[in-house]
């Protein structure tokens, strides 16, 4: 038999889905699609994060959006302005128009602003946005000359002097504890006789060491060199900023009631720099974006203006009374704390020295008598409490707390008979304590709360007093810890816009001859109110003051509270 092989078969056509050729064209194609993919993502990724970086939201102000562009612009800016002051001041310290330690003082505060600068950047930003529609509300204008003036302004150093100053301040009283017009009379004289002295052609430092106050006397009173915004008593600045060299001014009497003789020895003119567009420019930054920065700082000072003017005319003012309780603290969380008064009477009426007498002393058995005789009287009429205290107690200030002290508890830092007695269980409310010894003498207390339920609870408490018939100015006096409780509470003639408006709303809310509600205000504590009566008057110059330092920031916090903004996450890093 003869076998034949059998023949092979071929096949045309593709390859099978097995073949190798179309595996690797399938792994190289689909690697090269992955490299195409993740080439799009990292494109699309880099679109994004550059359109985010120039139009991604930094924040919005009621609905207005400042972009990340917007704050990467006026970041510049702001760093060139630190960087333009720093130059400056520089330049200042370096000519010794102005002293070392002021300068020093100033760069610090620059480099304190430039650690936040994001951060500061975009608050001003939104600062600007909510103030342009605020100034249109109130019809405040800005034009390109203002905002010319006040680019001019930028560029100005004004000017210099070199400032020395004799201080005479008043002494106090070693039995008030206060500055009285013996005092007063003492000052002026004595600041009467250096003026005198001075005219008379004796040498300004042999006068400014004999004779002056401050800390610098040994200097011969020397300030330094100063600009007349520099943080001294305003009418002390303008008078020897009115000088002429080496001529000694009036004796001038600040606010604080301090006396004082100015002179001047270099004066350095108003000066204008008038690179500082070019200086602008070579930064990098537009002129235009530039001026857009400065004319919100504009809006800022005529919206200022505009608001301070408005409330310094005559309007309805409320005549207040306050019973104000702070928030407590000074104690460990946990802990029971207490309120307490008390009425000190110490050895020689002198607590300070009570520690070094003997214990035998005559004067501490005199102080005892005393204590122990207030005890008895206070137990029959404890209501006479706050009345002794501030006539007889030898406690500094009592005169005007009525003894009152702040919370004590176990971990406070009192002496350990005082705390003991304040401490002891069963204590009632109101409750006299015998007398106790401290080293500073004998106390006779009084056993008022403990913090159970919360001040604006017994502020409740204090308010159905009051609907039951109690006087608002006795309790105001007996429970308030406010300047004004040793006066019965009385704030006198209360302004729009002398106070925060958490506390103003109430008191212009609340009917004439009513007590208002309870108010609590977190950090700080709580509020009670009566008003007593509403007129038209004019604004007191303590009230202008108020105005001229704060009515605008408090207005302008208010709208701010009021205003829907949002802030982007990381916007200003």
């Amino acid at each position: 038999m003869t076998f034949r092989a059998k023949p092979v078969v071929r096949r045309s056509g593709r390859s099978g889905w097995g073949s190798g050729d179309r595996r690797t064209t399938l792994i190289n194609a689909g690697f090269v699609g992955a490299i195409a993919v993740a080439v799009l993502i990292l494109v699309g990724y880099a679109a994004w994060s550059w359109y985010d970086d120039h139009f991604g939201v930094a924040a919005s102000v009621d609905g207005q959006v400042i972009t990340r562009d917007d704050l990467n612009n006026r970041v510049e800016i702001e760093r060139f302005r630190l960087t333009y002051i720093e130059n400056r001041i520089r330049t200042l310290m370096a000519l010794g128009q102005i002293s070392a330690a002021d300068g020093n003082q100033q760069l610090a505060f620059l480099d304190q602003r430039r650690q936040v600068l994001g951060s500061l950047s975009l608050e001003r930003l939104v600062d600007a946005s909510l103030m342009a529609r605020l100034a249109e509300t109130e019809g405040v204008t800005v034009t390109e000359e203002d905002v010319s003036a006040q680019l001019l302004q930028e560029a100005t150093t004004s000017e210099q002097r070199h400032v020395w100053m004799i201080e005479i301040e008043p002494a106090v009283d070693p039995d008030t504890g206060e500055v009285g017009a013996a005092q007063r009379a003492e000052a002026r004289a004595r600041a009467a006789a250096a003026l005198a002295d001075l005219k008379a052609g004796k040498p300004w430092e042999e006068i400014a060491q004999t004779t002056s106050d401050a800390t610098n006397a040994a200097q011969g009173g020397d300030l330094g060199g100063m600009g007349q915004e520099s943080g001294y008593d305003e009418a002390f600045m303008a008078a020897v900023f009115a000088l002429e060299p080496n001529v000694p001014s009036d004796v001038i009497e600040g606010d604080d009631g301090v006396l004082r003789i100015g002179r001047v020895t270099e004066i350095a003119p108003e000066s204008v720099d008038a690179t500082l567009e070019a200086q602008i420019e070579e930064a990098g930054i537009s002129l235009e974006d530039y001026r857009r920065a400065v004319r919100t700082d504009v809006v800022r000072l005529k919206l200022s203006e505009k608001i301070v003017a408005d409330l310094s005319k005559p309007g309805l003012q409320r005549h207040v009374l306050q019973i104000y309780l702070p928030e407590p603290s000074g104690t460990q969380p946990g802990e029971r704390a207490v309120k307490v008064r008390h009425i000190l009477f110490a050895p020689n009426d002198a607590p300070d020295a009570a520690k070094g007498l003997p214990q035998d002393a005559p004067a501490w058995a005199t102080a005892k008598a005393d204590a122990e005789a207030a005890y008895e009287e206070l137990k029959a009429h404890p209501e006479n409490f706050d009345a002794m205290a501030r006539e007889v107690s030898d406690e500094p200030g009592a005169d005007e707390t009525g003894g009152k002290q702040p919370w004590y508890s176990e971990s406070s830092s009192i002496q350990e008979p005082f705390k003991d007695a304040i401490l002891a269980d069963g204590l009632e409310p109101g409750q006299i304590l015998a007398p106790v010894i401290t080293s500073f003498g004998w106390h006779v207390i009084q056993y008022l709360r403990d913090d159970t339920e919360g001040e604006d609870v017994f502020l409740e408490s204090l308010k159905t007093e009051l609907a039951d018939g109690a006087d608002f100015a006795r309790l105001a006096r007996e429970n308030g810890e406010g300047a004004e409780a040793a006066d019965g509470g009385d704030l006198g003639w209360v302004a729009r816009g002398q106070f925060d408006e958490v506390l103003e709303r109430p008191m212009f809310e609340t009917a004439v001859g009513e007590d208002s509600d309870v108010i609590t205000v977190e950090g700080d504590g709580f509020y009670l109110f009566k008003v007593l009566a509403e007129e038209e008057r004019e604004p007191t110059t303590e009230q202008l003051q108020i105005f001229k330092d704060q009515g605008f920031s408090r207005w302008y916090t208010d709208k701010k509270a009021a205003a829907d903004i949002e802030y982007a996450a990381n916007a200003a890093v």
